[in-house]
């Protein structure tokens, strides 16, 4: 059986990741070929792997499981390990049936925030109401996109309104037709960007 859930072992502080795959030793091969190459999505875990050099890294199989099991069993050992608090190891987020990071509300903030610095050093944002002129001050999206769902603006997902919001902050076009359409408004609101 070549699937199953596997840990990458940081012999330095004992830090772990938790992965899972349907084929381990490709899975192994990948990881280490990014961690060498200074590419790994994992900035954390290429931090440390910069720092400490591949000696001090060891990939483990835990369990060998079908297909089926993978997510449920990839969590368990993200849990046991604690691999998703940073003090224990680099896993940012448990999984989800599709196999991606469910990441929990204090990494959606503290990304949040990092990407709106990184896409054009906006710090902070106005959403003002087009019916009250209610202003109302954000520093990150992940707020922003709560705002606007608990108060019935939209029904969309956190992960589209935050999209969004982030296409209108910057200016960028949203591709609503032939050539697309650069936002005056958002959900009901007028915005305009602070510190940028």
């Amino acid at each position: 059986m070549n699937s199953g859930i596997y840990k990458i072992l940081n012999k330095t502080n004992n830090k772990v990741y938790i992965g899972s795959s349907v084929n381990l030793k490709n899975r192994e091969y990948k990881h280490f070929w990014m961690l060498k190459k200074n590419i790994h999505d994992n900035k954390f875990l290429q931090k440390s792997f910069n720092r400490d050099g591949l000696e001090n890294f060891v990939f483990e199989v835990l369990e060998n499981c079908d297909l089926n099991l993978l997510i449920d069993r990839e969590n368990h050992y993200i849990n046991d390990y604690k691999s998703n608090n940073y003090n224990f190891g680099y896993n940012l987020a448990t999984v989800d049936e599709f196999r991606r990071n469910t990441f929990n509300d204090v990494v959606k903030l503290k990304l949040s925030k990092h990407n709106l610095k990184k896409n054009r050093n906006i710090l902070n944002f106005n959403l003002i109401e087009m019916s009250s002129n209610k202003i109302l001050k954000f520093d990150n999206l992940f707020d922003a996109a709560k705002y606007l769902i608990t108060e019935g603006f939209t029904t969309g997902s956190e992960r589209n309104v935050r999209q969004k919001l982030s296409y209108a902050l910057r200016g960028k076009k949203i591709n609503n037709g032939h050539n697309g359409s650069i936002r005056k408004t958002i959900y009901k609101h007028y915005f305009e960007t602070i510190n940028y």
